[in-house]
């Protein structure tokens, strides 16, 4: 895992310009072209992201809402493009090779459905110096998965606002409303095996296990 910035596979955005004057971004503010290559995961920040632009400028710490696909995109608040902050300093992130270019919908906030490209995802553990919150907690922690929105804006989602497709080769059944509830069960082997010992000797390859008497 890294700590506070991660690198992340480089895909090439427009600007709002709103970010270069302290502003709020508007789908009417003019767009630079951006070259966006490294994501900055700062707990209670929404997602952020290092940028270049054509003019040779860097700039860092971009909030996603900023980012856009297209010159003229959709307008959906941030709030909607990402339900939870960065869980964590300690992030890693990747394309994941199952879900490379699939497309999903995407659940929203008013329960409408939004249409997305995947590009990579983000995932979070806690470290030495951030060790609470919800990093590793199982029914707390969320994997943040990156799309473009088929409106032009980026959303970084969990598992369980996006449902996934794949032409039918696999995913081919109508899923209705399920009734399912977050997993919250942590488990440990050795914790649940504790009421067993190893043979003391480090020369045996295969060594044996002896259930304790009480």
């Amino acid at each position: 895992m890294n700590y506070l910035n991660i690198n992340i596979p480089t895909f090439v955005a427009y600007l709002d310009t709103g970010f270069f004057y302290n502003q709020d971004p508007h789908p009417d503010n003019p767009v630079v072209v951006v070259e966006v290559f490294m994501f900055t995961s700062i707990p209670q920040r929404c997602a952020l992201f290092s940028v270049m632009t054509e003019y040779g400028s860097q700039h860092a710490r971009v909030p996603i809402h900023y980012l856009r696909g297209v010159e003229k995109a959709s307008n959906f608040p941030l709030d909607w493009l990402q339900l939870w902050d960065s869980m964590s300093y300690y992030a890693s992130a990747g394309i994941v090779d199952y879900l490379k270019n699939r497309g999903a919908h995407i659940m929203l906030k008013d329960r409408t459905v939004h249409k997305a490209k995947y590009l990579f995802t983000i995932d979070w553990c806690l470290g030495p110096q951030y060790h609470a919150g919800y990093g590793e907690m199982a029914a707390g922690h969320k994997c943040g998965h990156v799309f473009e929105g088929e409106g032009g804006q980026y959303f970084m989602q969990p598992n369980n606002r996006v449902m996934w497709m794949d032409g039918g080769a696999f995913i081919s059944r109508e899923l209705v409303k399920p009734d399912w509830q977050v997993f919250g069960k942590e488990f440990s082997c050795e914790h649940t095996g504790s009421r067993w010992v190893s043979e003391s000797s480090e020369e045996l390859y295969f060594y044996e296990f002896v259930e304790k008497t009480q």
